[in-house]
């Protein structure tokens, strides 16, 4: 008589992603989940087309605002690219796309000197208000410099 072979039932119920989730493939079996399609994150870029592959300036966009907004691994990143890999974004961001390395030109200099004086005046004022009423911040000023000479 004929002998019929069962199938191993593919998909078991208790293997099947619960409604919401996210089924995951095999891929990410490691690292933080992907978060395409999860609330407050931009749509992915599309896939790259032509020979070249070239970043459009909305591609370089989004890299910078998953990087530097979302605070997203390089993988998590990938999965925003289809066509690319995640060494390919991170090659691009860190040469093409991360600020330069900083300019001073004049007028920050001296707005960092200004943030310098109002930091230190704001320090001594907020150390005098921990140390208790009739220490000025002067007056703690003063004394903290005394210790520092000691």
């Amino acid at each position: 008589r004929e002998h019929h072979h069962h199938l191993p039932n593919i998909g078991r119920p208790n293997k099947m992603p619960r409604y919401g989730e996210q089924a995951s493939s095999p891929s990410h079996h490691h690292g933080p989940p992907s978060v395409v399609g999860q609330e407050g994150m931009p749509a992915p870029a599309p896939r790259p087309r032509g020979p070249k592959l070239k970043f459009t300036p909305e591609d370089d966009g989004l890299l910078v605002d998953l990087k530097e907004k979302k605070n997203l691994t390089w993988k998590q990143i990938a999965d925003f690219f289809p066509g690319r890999s995640s060494g390919t974004l991170q090659v691009r961001y860190c040469t093409k796309l991360k600020a330069k390395t900083t300019v001073w030109t004049d007028e920050m200099v001296q707005k960092l000197r200004t943030a310098m004086q109002e930091y230190e005046n704001d320090r001594w004022r907020i150390i005098s208000s921990k140390v208790g009423s009739g220490f000025s911040a002067a007056a703690c000023k003063d004394k903290s410099m005394e210790l520092d000479a000691e």
